[in-house]
């Protein structure tokens, strides 16, 4: 909640709070599509996952382009996916697999879930 900020300059705000100032003016015009790079940097986890919370819900009446470093954290709330690395590797889906981070970073890769660390697929022999 930025109400008690409302007579700040943008400047004197945290970055959390600059963050979603800006997302908050992109959807005041209610655009049809809405393309977003990094929604949450800077912003805790737990106004992260409101603001994707939010994103998922406006989803269902607009087109959503959001750009992000977390694949683990997006993937319950996109979709489909898109990786780019060089070269853009597009997937009609929303399930992160080893095959499509490997493609796109061209290494061999563990996918290792938030939360308790444990091993999601088998390790990987090089």
């Amino acid at each position: 909640n930025l109400l008690n900020k409302i007579n700040s300059q943008i400047g004197h705000l945290s970055g959390g709070e600059q963050q979603r100032v800006l997302i908050a003016r992109a959807l005041a015009t209610n655009p049809k599509i809405l393309l977003l790079d990094e929604p949450t940097a800077s912003i805790d986890t737990q106004t992260g996952n409101s603001i994707y919370e939010l994103l998922t819900g406006l989803n269902k009446e607009k087109t959503i382009i959001l750009v992000s470093h977390d694949i683990g954290a997006i993937s319950r709330a996109v979709k489909k996916i898109a990786c780019m690395n060089k070269k853009l590797v597009y997937h009609d889906s929303k399930e992160v697999t080893k095959e499509m981070l490997e493609e796109t970073y061209q290494c061999p890769v563990d996918l290792i879930a938030h939360g308790v660390p444990h091993r999601v697929l088998d390790h990987h022999h090089h």
